[in-house]
């Protein structure tokens, strides 16, 4: 009704009289919103989330070796999710906007963890490794060689921090799939998403220069190792419901459809990430 109504503003006569008109049902639904009497998502109108079973080894510190493991409910829709909860009462979830994850493609500013039952459908084989294989400082250009080994994921995310480094390479074996030159940035990070088939190759070497300007402080000179920010972030993705996942699913009401973007991570997530004082 509004587009047919806004087709004739220009020939109106009164064009307060209809602004007023189109500004009354907008207003009373909001109204009814935001009082709670009408509702603002139905089974017609869905509300898009992601419940993601996330295992973090990104704040891994020297003697503890295990991985963070939680459920993540997140949605790229506004509001908080108060609603959506009240069938998840029992299942312990968290929620603030202190609850971010840093997803390397997107960063989720606002959403609900639950660490109940999180240690089960994943396996430590499955965590990614980062491994710098080499690192050397020739003619004062530094080149840090690191080995990516994505496991069983075929389908990956990976942010260089453009800060620190001037350029890369990523190569499978003798075959080079990134080349040497000029590399895009947002926000300071270059991103590399990839997915490829069930036989797609899952050990990379990643080769890094870094910036004349960067920070090239050593592990032995760090004081607090996480005060340093990350040099390189990667995010694996698998294709498979756990079962913690596959109950909070359950239990999401009507008005909930799971959905995912081409930046959104499948509903179980790998985090690792290598730090600037390697």
């Amino acid at each position: 009704m509004f587009v047919y109504l806004l087709s004739y503003v220009h020939i109106s006569g009164d064009k307060r009289t209809l602004g007023l008109l189109l500004c009354i049902p907008f207003g009373l639904s909001l109204a009814l919103v935001s009082s709670g009497i009408a509702p603002a998502f139905t089974e017609d109108v869905a509300r898009s989330v992601n419940v993601v079973h996330v295992v973090d080894t990104t704040g891994i510190k020297d003697g503890n070796t295990e991985p963070l493991s939680y459920i993540s409910l997140f949605s790229n829709t506004p509001g908080k999710l108060t609603k959506e909860l009240v069938d998840l009462g029992d299942e312990e979830f968290l929620c603030g906007r202190n609850m971010t994850i840093d997803f390397v493609t997107f960063t989720m500013k606002y959403g609900c963890w639950s660490y109940k039952e999180s240690n089960t459908g994943w396996s430590k084989t499955e965590v990614p490794v980062l491994r710098v294989e080499g690192d050397s400082v020739t003619d004062g250009a530094r080149q840090t060689v690191i080995s990516v080994d994505t496991k069983s994921s075929t389908r990956w995310s990976l942010g260089i921090n453009k800060m620190e480094i001037d350029d890369f390479t990523v190569q499978v074996d003798s075959e080079k799939l990134v080349l040497l030159g000029d590399k895009s940035e947002v926000d300071g990070w270059h991103t590399i998403q990839f997915a490829g088939g069930k036989n797609s190759p899952t050990k990379f070497q990643l080769a890094l220069f870094w910036s004349s300007n960067a920070t090239h402080t050593s592990a032995r000179e760090a004081n607090g190792a996480e005060d340093f920010p990350f040099l390189v972030k990667l995010r694996t993705d698998v294709n498979r419901v756990t079962p913690k996942v596959e109950k909070v699913l359950e239990k999401l009401p009507p008005w909930c459809t799971p959905f995912g973007k081409s930046t959104s991570p499948y509903t179980l997530a790998f985090l690792t990430a290598l730090r600037v004082n390697i």
